[in-house]
């Protein structure tokens, strides 16, 4: 009889990690690293419920480091097993955990471990060049067979390769949403529809409210506040489609407002460029759109900065400018940089575009803190912080409850991905509005599908 274990994600939004027992053998799905506060970062550091060295598989959703950031470390600590993914996933990973590992190693080597958003160095390039050479490319709706449990990849709409998991396992069917996208979003096509299941561990990050009606109104709104205030938007954001869709944006608001459009826009982001050649790569896992070196995703006046020289000169700014940069929850990369010089400036202003995880830089930006540390600094914080959701690629209440109902049938709902309250109300709801009977994850809990 197969078991399933809760191991990340179950509780919080981080660290997606579930363990499927059946037949003997143990399967991850997903193997994601925890991220957020020191407390819990620590969670990467305890002991698996089966050591690495007798994990028989991993299955990956899609490429975000809070579901593939663990991958090096347990590659370094013994599995040597297959790990499967989507194709343009493959490509994301090689990305996603090449950048993991130089950022953890630039921080420590820079002595700012200290720092609530600094994580320790977990692993290196030679343990990704090692989780490479594992990876096992399965493209959207082929059957493929993880030791007699028969899965197949559905497209989840969240970034560009996710999937959802629909998983055959001792008869019965199980689906794992990873993170489940949006609806009628522009570059992505919508989540795919399901059939039946018997359990549905379905991700929960707003399981509790709904996005904005008009997301590109409010944020128009932003920007030109912003550039009201005549300083820089800063806009950190993650390199993985958050970056693409605000550039999409921009483009679409550039043609309605000459003040944006006369806004020069700076992408300092090598990683997100990476991501950008990912489009053109895999044309066929996102809409058609109009793109090219001098509009990249439709927006026009662009710079892009690749080297370091080049970040630096954005150093010295004048006048109204957007700048976007990584990581979205300011948790490294080139953004502390920017946000190190222009917090204290209240001319300018700071967007996160999107969920913002307990205990990251991000979210003590956005619940009001008045200083904060960064690079051993300790700044006060006057530009104006703004926290627009109409832009996180995870679905919301609505859109959730929309794609459980293509289901045929009723089945048990395990909520993860999600923070406590979140979880728990998205429990609540899919029993009074869809009729499924559900349970909030709990790390640490195996139970019987």
């Amino acid at each position: 009889m197969a078991e399933l274990t809760f191991i990340g994600a179950a509780g919080t939004v981080t660290g997606s990690k579930h363990l499927l027992t059946f037949g003997g053998k143990h399967v991850y799905i997903d193997c994601g690293m925890f991220q957020g506060s020191r407390e819990t970062q620590a969670l990467n550091d305890a002991p698996l419920p089966v050591p690495p060295a007798q994990t028989d598989a991993i299955v990956i959703t899609h490429g975000h480091i809070d579901h593939v950031g663990y991958l090096p470390k347990i590659v370094h600590d013994g599995f040597r097993g297959p790990v499967y993914c989507t194709p343009p996933t493959a490509a994301l990973i090689e990305i996603t955990l090449g950048d993991a590992a130089h950022l953890q190693q630039h921080l420590a080597e820079r002595g700012f471990q200290h720092e609530r958003h600094a994580p320790p160095p977990f692993y290196n390039d030679a343990d990704v060049q090692a989780t490479l050479k594992l990876l096992k490319p399965i493209p959207l709706e082929s059957d493929f067979d993880v030791f007699g449990a028969a899965m197949r990849y559905y497209n989840a709409g969240h970034i560009i390769g996710s999937a959802f998991i629909d998983a055959q396992v001792d008869g019965k069917r199980v689906i794992f949403s990873g993170d489940l996208g949006r609806y009628g979003r522009p570059l992505l096509y919508d989540p795919a529809p399901l059939d039946t299941a018997d359990v549905v561990v379905c991700e929960t990050t707003y399981g509790d409210r709904n996005h904005p009606a008009d997301a590109l109104g409010d944020f128009e709104k932003i920007l030109l506040d912003g550039i009201a205030r005549g300083g820089t938007i800063v806009i950190p954001a993650f390199a993985v489609e958050r970056t693409q869709d605000i550039l999409y944006s921009i483009g679409i608001l550039q043609g309605r407002d000459p003040q944006i459009a006369r806004t020069p826009v700076h992408v300092d982001s090598p990683m997100a460029i990476k991501v950008d050649a990912l489009f053109a790569r895999f044309p066929d896992a996102h809409k058609p759109f109009i793109d090219n070196p001098q509009t990249p995703f439709g927006c026009r006046n662009v710079t892009v900065h690749v080297t370091t020289d080049e970040s630096k000169q954005l150093n010295h700014l004048e006048g109204p400018a957007i700048v976007i940069a990584s990581s979205g929850m300011a948790t490294g990369g080139r953004i502390l940089h920017h946000l190190h010089n222009h917090i204290p400036d209240p001319k300018s202003t700071t967007v996160f575009a999107g969920f913002q995880g307990p205990g990251t830089l991000g979210n003590i930006l956005v619940h009001g803190a008045r200083t904060v540390k960064i690079f051993g600094d300790v700044l006060d914080v006057r530009a104006t912080v703004v926290n627009p959701s109409g832009y996180s690629a995870h679905a919301d209440q609505t859109e959730l409850l929309r794609w459980l109902g293509t289901l045929k049938n009723n089945p048990h709902l395990y909520a993860v991905h999600g923070e406590p309250v979140s979880a728990t109300a998205f429990a609540l709801i899919v029993q009074q509005k869809l009729g499924f009977t559900s349970s909030v994850a709990a790390r640490g809990t195996t139970v019987t599908l």
